[in-house]
């Protein structure tokens, strides 16, 4: 019994980890930091745009309930803002490295196929 809880433990001295080191190197790194003070801005913009949704929503439903149909200069303003909003999210997930506009163009309004 003693033999087999021997053959159980694992020699873990063979195994690699990150050295105190590395993780000081990567924590340190400047890049890193300012990513996160552009994520923590463009998410406070994200929730503003929110404000900019609701007001196009408006507008859009003002338009409709006048005119009986939706306006297309409307809708072409809310692709774009819409197009903005996952520029933003794309950014502060990591699926993009490219800051959102005012540091790269406004997203066009055209439909994304």
């Amino acid at each position: 019994m003693v033999k087999e809880d021997e053959e159980k433990i694992i020699d873990v001295g063979s195994e690699e980890f990150i050295d105190s080191e590395e993780w000081k190197e990567n924590l340190l790194k400047q890049g890193k930091w300012l990513r996160l003070l552009w994520m923590i801005g463009f998410s406070f913009i994200y929730y503003l745009s929110m404000t900019v949704l609701w007001v196009i929503v408006l507008i859009q439903f003002l338009f409709v309930l006048l005119t009986d149909k939706r306006s297309s200069n409307v809708a072409k303003v809310s692709q774009g803002f819409r197009n903005y909003m996952i520029q933003i999210l794309d950014y502060i997930n990591y699926h993009s490295s490219e800051k959102p506009f005012p540091f790269s163009d406004f997203p066009s309004s055209e439909e994304e196929n």
